[in-house]
């Protein structure tokens, strides 16, 4: 693990006013989210203890928590593994996904304001500059940050709670882009068409044009499964 997480005192700083389990939860879940901690990597709670100057503890809680969300995995023997990636995990996420999405959008055509709007914009804007110097793993970032906003938009509070839950297919983008410290070759034409597909989010939210918002999500989320599926060999 001291490849992967050689930040790890950073992030700690990072997360300093939660407590420690917390934090430690926080900072591993991140770790197996951007690829830096890849499926069948062991961790250990000593290696972790050790890293926090702390006792067993607050890991075993940290690394108990991250185990009933299905990133780790105990393996019989061997100890504990950053878990692999399920297909049918994958799918039922997606499916969830497009209901949460679909709904997220509607009410955000009701509730966004002007601010809100420029903020997308803007996100967007930065999006497509990343496309123009190939930073796709910044790109992941911004994409996950403009569907956050989307979420924050519609008003309610458990759409972000329960996206929050879904991770898999985070995994699989920070995946496709990077390996042993490398990024690797990136379907450029296939980012610029998600991206455009945000632009025409903000147009369908300026007009207040639910059905469109609707549309234009449902396309996204499925072109995304396809994209993710077929990189993992699943279709």
């Amino acid at each position: 693990m001291e490849k992967q997480l050689y930040h790890f005192e950073k992030e700690l700083e990072r997360y300093s006013s939660k407590p420690l389990r917390e934090a430690i939860f926080h900072i591993v879940k991140n770790a197996i989210i951007e690829g830096k901690l890849l499926p069948g990597d062991r961790i250990t709670e000593d290696d972790l203890a050790s890293k926090c100057n702390c006792s067993r503890t607050p890991v075993r809680e940290a690394l108990r928590k991250l185990e009933q969300e299905g990133l780790l995995m105990v393996k019989p023997g061997i100890g504990m593994e950053i878990a692999p990636i399920n297909f049918e995990l994958l799918k039922q996420e997606f499916e969830i996904r497009e209901v949460l999405e679909a709904y997220a959008v509607s009410k955000a055509c009701e509730l966004i304001t002007e601010d809100g709007i420029r903020e997308l914009e803007w996100s967007t804007e930065k999006m497509i500059n990343t496309l123009k110097t190939n930073d796709f793993i910044k790109g992941t970032h911004l994409n996950i940050e403009f569907h956050q906003r989307i979420y924050s938009y519609s008003g309610n509070y458990f759409i972000k709670k329960f996206t929050d839950s879904l991770w898999l297919s985070m995994r699989i983008s920070f995946l496709s882009i990077q390996g042993e410290g490398t990024v690797r070759p990136f379907d450029s034409t296939w980012y610029k068409e998600r991206t455009n597909e945000h632009l025409q989010l903000i147009e369908a939210f300026r007009e207040r044009d639910k059905e469109k918002a609707v549309q234009t999500i449902k396309k996204h989320v499925n072109e995304n499964y396809i994209h993710h599926a077929t990189f993992m060999n699943f279709l």
